[in-house]
């Protein structure tokens, strides 16, 4: 009799032990795992494309220089967040954008009215990039370059 109290007792202590153990292991792994694949990031800036949603439009990217290859609809168009600037540091950066061209404006935001060429983003903050062409020719490469101060 005093043998199966004994068992029972070492059963229950190693199903509490499991239990726990089984509830904790997630939490531990999920920590070390957000410290290895988080949001920080040495790089001064992350770029998300979205050139796949607009029609008849590549992008070429080597180092900071980006081409992006399209095909106009009208005479004047614009391309809004073509291009998604993302601030992976622990610290507020200033962006800015330089083009080569004159005829293709590449800016920072989506507003027509008002286009940014540099521009202020906090810690883990994004920012769109769009561009608007004036060029009377259908086809163009809009060629620019993004500088982290």
């Amino acid at each position: 009799m005093k043998l199966n109290i004994l068992t029972k007792f070492t059963l229950n202590f190693l199903a509490v032990i499991l239990l726990l153990t089984l509830i904790g292991a997630p939490f531990y792994f999920a920590r070390n795992f957000s410290q290895v694949a988080g949001v920080r990031s040495s790089n001064p800036y992350l770029i998300v494309s979205q050139v796949d949603k607009f029609p008849d439009m590549t992008l070429v990217q080597a180092g900071d220089n980006f081409k992006i290859t399209f095909t106009k609809q009208n005479l004047s168009q614009a391309y809004l967040s073509v291009l998604i600037l993302n601030n992976p540091t622990n610290q507020s950066k200033t962006y800015s954008l330089e083009t080569p061209n004159d005829s293709l404006a590449v800016f920072f935001g989506a507003d027509l009215d008002n286009p940014v060429a540099e521009v202020n983003v906090p810690a883990g903050a994004s920012v769109p990039i769009s561009l608007i062409s004036s060029s009377p020719d259908s086809s163009q490469t809009a060629e620019f370059f993004i500088k982290s101060n």
